[in-house]
């Protein structure tokens, strides 16, 4: 329509320019004429000029106009295509927003989160179909009112109203977990997520919220708090109830090592520290001493005074005998009136002395019924040492010599000439008959720890042959243990042949080293020896490790 004016403008101007060129084109023929006829003066002539240039500008004016008109034409049809361009956009603009308007809508409606939107003053907008089934308010109800009224808990008033306001300044909050109010009044744990709306500036123009009914969570989360405070107190008790038991296990095990009249440690605990001392001592050549003690005429004090007086007698005799060995040696009860101690690195001098200053502080301790004396024997370890039995039997030899020189004195058993270095063959043969026989326990534990002390003590005397250039303390011309072990063990099938097999041929090796160092002590030959008997007796250690152990 607007084309349609602006040509009918275009047209109109044109006709009354051709009437204006016409008019003056008369004109000038006129003035033509008047001058080829000589009717007229010089003023006809100016009046056809006039008409002349009149013409001339009609003409190109017409001639401009025609021109404007098809320039303009031009802008006309680009403009229309522009408008209809962005009609066309527009349009499509306009169908893409209601498409995403209905898609939104749908969603918002089909979304299996109960959602709803609202505005600043809380005033609920949107209402899908999961939020009227999880809060039983149809969309009718519940759009127009507020959340504070609609399904808000009174005590959550004020802190909802905090969470609206952090939301209308931009903030999203996510994993809110609250209790709303559903139509029936029932208490329904939901945990909510909200967030703003934002136009293209910025400005936040609304908020949606997601609410996930989780009370069913809650509820088993209740159930498994309540199981779990239920297991803690089944665990507290019995964890109470398992300190008790270590307590009284701790107890237990305090009784079965300590004796119960002194409380020192008793004979089973002396004699796993004594193997312990007397392997250590053989192993790195150090000193080592054993005391044996008897109470002098200790039946008299029971007969005399009764037996409440021979226990007070041995727990103070037991007192002293714990202070006097402070941490330089291990006391113990041996059993009836006899007491023990274990001497590390006291070599037979020292041990002399310690004994002497034990045997003084008993005779002095003051005593209600009559002075306590004590006899006391002792014994080192030495090259002849068999085992920590020999050890004992040794002290206890010297304990008798002291007993039948007059008591209350000391006797040490390399002084009186004790020395225990034999195991006869038969007793040898019984012993590691019953270790194979029984496959195990104590007999083989004594079997076999007394082949490691044999070796060890082969090493011993071996570094003293060298340094002392005597070859006659080396091995003894006797009957070698460890062969009749391996003649017995050789048939029974709890030892590999492998593992025999390797032992038999350490053995041998150590054999021929010894043979070579009697013929000729060398520091070379006794480094070999060495790291041979370290072989062999680690690997008679790995034997002792595996046999079952019967006891």
């Amino acid at each position: 329509m607007r084309h349609s004016v602006q040509q009918a403008g275009y047209c109109n101007l044109l006709r009354t320019l051709m009437a204006l060129m016409v008019f003056f084109f008369a004109g000038y023929l006129f003035s033509i004429w008047a001058l080829l006829a000589k009717h007229t003066d010089w003023l006809h002539s100016v009046v056809a000029f006039v008409f002349l240039f009149g013409s001339v500008f009609v003409l190109l004016t017409i001639w401009l106009a025609q021109s404007t008109t098809n320039r303009l034409r031009q802008y006309s049809q680009h403009l229309e295509q522009l408008v209809e361009e962005r009609t066309q956009h527009l349009q499509i603009a306009l169908r893409e927003q209601e498409l995403a308007r209905r898609y939104f809508a749908q969603l918002f409606q089909g979304m299996p989160v109960a959602c709803f939107t609202y505005d600043e003053q809380g005033i609920i907008r949107d209402w899908n179909t999961e939020a009227e089934r999880v809060y039983g308010f149809p969309a009718e109800e519940a759009i127009g009112k507020s959340i504070y009224e609609l399904f808000c808990r009174p005590e959550d008033i004020e802190a909802t109203r905090q969470v609206i306001q952090k939301v209308f300044a931009g903030e999203s909050l996510r994993d809110l977990e609250w209790q709303d109010v559903t139509k029936n009044g029932e208490l329904r744990w939901m945990l909510t997520s909200t967030f703003p709306f934002l136009d293209v500036e910025g400005n936040v123009l609304g908020a949606i919220s997601a609410n996930i009914d989780i009370t069913e969570r809650k509820r088993q989360q209740e159930i498994i708090e309540a199981q779990r405070d239920e297991l803690e107190a089944q665990n507290e008790s019995l964890r109470q109830m398992t300190a008790r038991l270590a307590e009284a296990n701790a107890q237990m095990e305090h009784m079965a090592a300590t004796d119960g009249l002194t409380g020192l440690p008793n004979h089973r605990v002396f004699r796993e520290r004594l193997w312990r001392e007397f392997l250590w001592s053989l192993e790195r050549n150090r000193a080592m001493s054993l005391l044996l003690m008897d109470i002098d005429h200790f039946k008299s004090f029971n007969d005399t005074f009764g037996h409440q007086a021979g226990d007070e007698v041995l727990r103070k005799v037991a007192n002293v005998l714990e202070q006097h060995c402070g941490n330089r040696a291990f006391p113990a009860r041996y059993g009836g009136e006899e007491f023990v101690a274990i001497l590390p690195e006291m070599d037979g001098d020292t041990a002399i002395q310690f004994a002497e200053q034990l045997r003084e502080r008993i005779a002095d301790t003051p005593c209600c019924y009559r002075q306590i004396t004590a006899s006391i024997g002792v014994a080192t370890v030495d090259l002849h040492t068999l085992n920590p039995d020999s050890l004992i039997e040794e002290a206890d030899q010297a304990l008798y010599v002291s007993k039948r020189q007059g008591r209350n004195r000391v006797s040490h058993a390399a002084v009186e000439g004790i020395h225990i270095i034999h195991i006869a063959p038969e007793e040898w043969e019984e012993r590691v008959q019953r270790a194979i026989r029984e496959g195990g326990g104590y007999a083989a534990q004594q079997v076999i720890s007394q082949l490691i002390y044999d070796h060890l003590q082969a090493v011993r005397r071996a570094c003293y042959a060298v340094e002392t250039s005597d070859p006659s303390r080396c091995l003894h011309n006797e009957e070698c243990r460890f062969s009749l072990w391996q003649q017995h063990a050789s048939q029974c099938s709890a030892f590999s042949s492998f593992r025999l097999q390797t032992l038999v041929e350490q053995h041998e090796r150590f054999h021929q080293l010894m043979a070579r160092l009697r013929q000729q002590p060398a520091e070379e030959t006794l480094e070999d020896l060495r790291q041979c008997g370290r072989q062999l007796v680690d690997n008679l250690r790995e034997v002792l490790a595996v046999m079952p152990c019967a006891a």
